[in-house]
């Protein structure tokens, strides 16, 4: 018993000796705009600049971190936050052995903090859901039915990041410098497929022969064709292009083409061409979640096709859309600034 009780205590000796030689950096990450809401799932990582060593830690619910174990020295510390917010630095960050270093940050968004359209609502995009059990519903032909209310959620890239063509990474460039002033969003123009159920609810109408989906962001409903159709030979090219669609398994995909060159790909700004060719692949896994894989495809800005993903979470029955006029008391033009 002895022999235990020296072995425990040495143990706990070395334990504390461990702490003693090392020390911390821990803090809060919230937003910078409205009451500070703390932002959950966010990456913080240190590396020391001695030794080049890593550090990393999640965010919790309430926005706390710790990052423990640091051995003594300078630390470079970046919190990469969930999409929809600018990521975070701070350089040369003394840590000694023994000591916390308490850093709070508080995070820009990427509308520049804009109460009622930043920080808080971009937190309860990227929130969890709760959301019911359950099996796939199926149509009577034995499909996936898809119909529901879903949560919006932020798109992410698969397969690494887009390679623009050297004329449309200028004009991204361009648009990111000039702050996005021309967004179509901003001046009631649609955003296209590739925006929908990005930063509100949307709505899946599912019948034997077409499915609608109605975005909250008040760009017009799209009409994908399920009765084995064929795309016309001639568009009028728009913002929502054409869309027809087929089964593969209990996946369903839909093939979009028609589009016009005004819409704007991603918060990357990245503009597109009327050769812009969208693939969708949807998936109901069970009753409660929408898989979407979206493969962007255009020659004529884009040196290959590129891929983001998206996981929805379905909204409880009593969900209802709300209506949504951009023209009606539209004060944000006004206050556009560029360069």
């Amino acid at each position: 018993m002895r022999v235990g009780r020296i072995l425990l205590y040495g143990l706990v000796a070395a334990g504390v000796a461990c702490a003693q030689a090392t020390g911390t950096i821990s803090g809060t990450v919230i937003t910078k705009a409205g009451a500070g809401v703390p932002v959950p799932k966010a990456q913080v990582r240190a590396k020391n600049t001695d030794t080049g060593t890593p550090y990393g830690v999640q965010t919790s619910a309430n926005g706390s971190y710790a990052l423990a174990g640091l051995t003594a020295g300078n630390y470079d510390l970046s919190v990469e936050s969930p999409p929809l917010f600018i990521p975070f630095q701070r350089k040369d960050v003394r840590v000694q052995a023994g000591e916390t270093v308490r850093i709070d940050v508080s995070l820009d968004d990427l509308a520049l903090n804009t109460l009622g359209d930043g920080g808080e609502q971009f937190v309860a995009i990227n929130a969890e859901h709760p959301v019911p059990s359950g099996r796939t519903p199926k149509t009577r032909s034995g499909k996936p039915d898809l119909t529901g209310v879903w949560f919006p959620s932020t798109p992410i890239p698969v397969g690494g990041p887009p390679e623009p063509l050297p004329w449309a990474e200028a004009a991204a460039r361009q648009r990111g410098e000039n702050l996005g002033k021309d967004l179509p969003q901003s001046h009631c123009l649609p955003m296209g497929p590739s925006w929908s159920g990005f930063f509100t609810p949307y709505r899946f109408v599912q019948t034997p022969d077409l499915l609608v989906i109605i975005d909250e962001n008040g760009d017009p409903a799209r009409q994908i064709y399920l009765d084995g159709r064929a795309h016309p030979k001639e568009f009028n090219p728009a913002f929502m292009g054409h869309s027809v669609a087929h089964w593969e398994g209990d996946t369903l995909v839909v093939d979009s083409v028609g589009f016009n060159d005004r819409a704007w790909l991603s918060l990357l700004s990245y503009p597109q061409t009327e050769k812009m060719h969208i693939i969708e692949r949807y998936r109901r896994p069970d009753l409660g979640h929408l898989e979407l894989e979206m493969t962007l495809d255009d020659p004529g800005a884009f040196k290959k096709p590129w891929k983001v993903k998206r996981l929805s979470s379905l909204a409880p029955k009593s969900s209802e859309l709300v209506e949504y006029v951009c023209t009606e008391n539209n004060r944000d033009v006004q206050h556009l600034v560029g360069k």
